[in-house]
């Protein structure tokens, strides 16, 4: 592992998907090693959902290598995190707390008023959302939804 300095977002791109599809894959089977084959079974909808999503993808980038990502979407006011994922050299980097930054930014920017996430339940991840100010307000078995107030006054651009 490189050091964690030099940390750059960059905007996602096709050729970012099979570092998405490679961090999805490992995701799946540290976390939800059950969900394995049904997540394989629907990858047409996964691969779907990466394409859509590339404008709102952001790629975190140490010196030459891409070591994470984040994407969402958006329904009326709510921006939902599809999903976020650091390569495990690189977490404790701060590189979650920015690509967390910059999803709420680019929320806001885009008219959004709240962040949700879902997160599954025993996923070590729940207590770094909470920290980032992330409340649970319900539970779509097996995941546990979080929801965040934007502030409108955080759009600096």
């Amino acid at each position: 592992m490189d050091d964690c300095q030099g940390i750059r977002l960059l905007p996602g791109e096709p050729a970012d998907l099979p570092l998405i599809f490679q961090l999805e894959r490992a995701y799946i089977a540290d976390y939800e090693p059950q969900n394995v084959q049904a997540w394989q079974s629907a990858m047409h909808r996964h691969l779907e959902q990466w394409v859509r999503c590339l404008p709102h993808a952001v790629v975190a980038a140490v010196g030459d290598e891409k070591v994470g990502y984040m994407f969402w979407e958006t329904t009326s006011l709510t921006a939902t995190l599809a999903s976020i994922h650091v390569k495990p050299d690189y977490r404790r980097c701060a590189i979650g707390r920015l690509l967390l930054a910059r999803f709420e930014e680019d929320a806001v920017r885009s008219g959004c008023e709240v962040a949700e996430l879902h997160v599954f339940e025993g996923n070590p991840a729940k207590n770094f959302y909470e920290v980032a100010g992330y409340s649970v307000t319900g539970y779509a078995a097996p995941y546990i939804v979080l929801t965040k107030k934007l502030d409108a006054r955080r759009d600096r651009s």
